[in-house]
């Protein structure tokens, strides 16, 4: 089953060509990360509310199973991009670290958990005692 993919657009003009590469960078996301139930992807031109810095950013945000993914463009700083490509890039690039750090956790916890149900329990045992020096 494909994951519905949403695009908004907030202050920009809806274009033929940014609408493709919005659709690109879903399809990518969903191709490398088959458990993604929902992917929002958001554009804007910041330039209304920030006209002193770089006036483009863009927004992913995705729903998994026991997790919501949320990254975007913006620095540190609040600045944007001067190209929507450069702030769509940002934004994938932030939203693939956290899935990747997602899969690890979950990985981990998975191969905790396993090994736990085989592990025998802990006998208990005394500590020897530290001299003090």
């Amino acid at each position: 089953m494909r994951a519905p993919l949403t695009l908004t657009f907030h202050n920009i003009e809806r274009t033929g060509a940014l609408e493709a590469r919005m659709r690109e960078v879903g399809e990518r996301l969903r191709r490398h990360h088959d458990d993604i139930t929902h992917c929002h992807i958001t554009v804007e031109d910041r330039l209304v509310d920030a006209p002193d810095m770089a006036p483009y950013a863009a927004k992913i945000h995705l729903s998994l199973p026991g997790a919501q993914i949320h990254a975007d463009s913006i620095g540190p700083n609040g600045e944007g991009h001067e190209d929507l490509n450069a702030a769509l890039r940002a934004a994938y690039t932030a939203v693939s670290r956290q899935l990747q750090g997602l899969k690890l956790d979950r990985g981990k916890s998975s191969l905790i958990d396993g090994a736990r149900s085989v592990m025998h329990p802990a006998l208990p045992h005394e500590h020897p005692q530290r001299s003090k020096a």
